[in-house]
């Protein structure tokens, strides 16, 4: 089979950004060791195909020329021709395009069996008529704006999800790992989400302790890792992070990922963060983005993460927790509760319920060790449910059962 998956992220890429780039990594090593061939449709600032350990990628240039006529009307005083969604419209439809153009020409050369997007961006706006495609769901931007957005414009977040919406309606078929989400979307596009949980495949390479031996070595802490910001929790942690911190001395909290560009009373929320923290602010450790060999280690020598999401689908974050055997207090509704059953293999509290989560932290600072110890084991053992041959299996079964119902037969 002859599949193409399109993305706007993956790990060849210097400024890639993490889960979507490491799951079609993943997704695509799979896909090829059991005898398929894939193609990587790649949004990137260049274009040219080459091969990133044994996977075809096809680069396709994408260059923001609605940004650009933006700022030159902007500059001549013409901005009003000009508006805020309309720069938008042109920016989702320019993506869609480029990929609808670069798949058009790859299949007059090779036919293409299956495609699939991710729904982010609305990549499958426009889609070719002869080739089935399905929609991978990765969240839900509607409620990832109500809780606190990504940083965007309220104008950037409804366009967006206009077109990613319409791009799930075409789609032949939708799937995705969170039924909470699911169940929202589904409301939404009026169509069966069917739930595949993403599976866990162990990084490859050994492990690299030089990040972790800088910042990190003999330090005992509570950690937070993935984006920075008000849609996963950092408000939560701003308003217990002094208490915790001055109930618990020898204690740091470190924080590995990207900073958004959120706001909490019109402060930047990370800095709003190392406010609350007050005096204790020397104890608050900020470490950059990190690929798999430098975070794990710094996984591994927690204490516990903390992961307090106000919105979330089925956190790669805390699958990669749980595989290190770390207990995580995640959220209700978020996909937490999807790997987590709470007080077994981890915690669970409600959505921006701070006070719950000062104190499972200390609930989790405070157990024997023992007890500790199988919570642990049992939160490495839900992750075997997620090998690549269980999960993407049944992947497989949806590609072909949509090619069938695509050619009706």
């Amino acid at each position: 089979m002859r599949i193409a998956i399109v993305t706007p992220e993956f790990v060849s890429e210097k400024s890639f950004d993490g889960g979507l780039a490491n799951y079609t990594y993943k997704l695509a090593k799979w896909l090829k060791s059991k005898g398929n061939e894939v193609i990587v449709f790649l949004l990137s600032d260049t274009s040219g195909s080459f091969v990133f350990e044994g996977i075809d990628i096809e680069k396709i240039e994408f260059t923001d020329y609605a940004w650009r006529i933006k700022y030159y009307t902007k500059k001549l005083k013409l901005g009003f021709l000009f508006p805020e969604w309309l720069q938008y419209h042109l920016f989702f439809r320019q993506g869609s395009c480029l990929v609808f153009r670069a798949l058009k020409n790859y299949n007059k050369k090779s036919k293409i069996d299956i495609i699939q997007y991710p729904h982010l961006n609305g990549y499958a706006y426009y889609s070719l008529k002869k080739i089935p495609f399905l929609v991978r769901l990765s969240s839900s931007t509607q409620q990832c704006n109500d809780m606190g957005g990504s940083g965007r414009s309220k104008t950037y977040m409804e366009i967006i999800n206009h077109f990613e919406i319409a791009s799930m309606k075409k789609a032949s078929a939708v799937f995705g790992p969170s039924r909470a989400i699911a169940s929202l979307t589904e409301l939404q596009i009026d169509k069966k989400i069917s739930i595949l949980e993403t599976p866990y495949i162990k990084p490859i390479g050994e492990l690299n302790y030089n990040i972790y031996n800088e910042f990190l070595s003999g330090k005992k802490y509570v950690l937070f890792f993935g984006s920075i910001g008000l849609i996963k929790g950092v408000g939560t942690i701003a308003e217990i992070i002094h208490r915790l911190l001055s109930d618990n001395p020898d204690l740091y909290y470190v924080f590995v990922g990207k900073q958004l560009n959120n706001k909490i009373n019109n402060i930047d929320a990370w800095d709003y963060l190392l406010h609350k923290a007050a005096e204790f602010k020397n104890r608050v450790i900020y470490i950059p983005s990190q690929k798999h060999q430098t975070l794990f280690p710094i996984i591994k020598h927690a204490q516990l993460i903390t992961l307090p999401s106000r919105t979330d689908n089925f956190p790669n974050t805390c699958i990669e927790s749980m595989a290190n055997k770390k207990i995580v207090i995640g959220t209700k509704g978020n996909g937490f509760d999807q790997l987590i059953t709470d007080g077994e293999n981890g915690l669970i509290i409600d959505v921006d319920d701070h006070s719950a989560l000062l104190n499972k932290i200390n609930f989790v600072l405070s157990l024997d060790s023992a007890v500790k110890d199988r919570m642990e084991q049992k939160a490495l053992e839900r992750i075997i449910n997620l090998k690549p041959d269980i999960v993407l299996n049944q992947l497989m079964d949806l590609y072909k059962k949509t090619i069938n119902e695509y050619n009706g037969s």
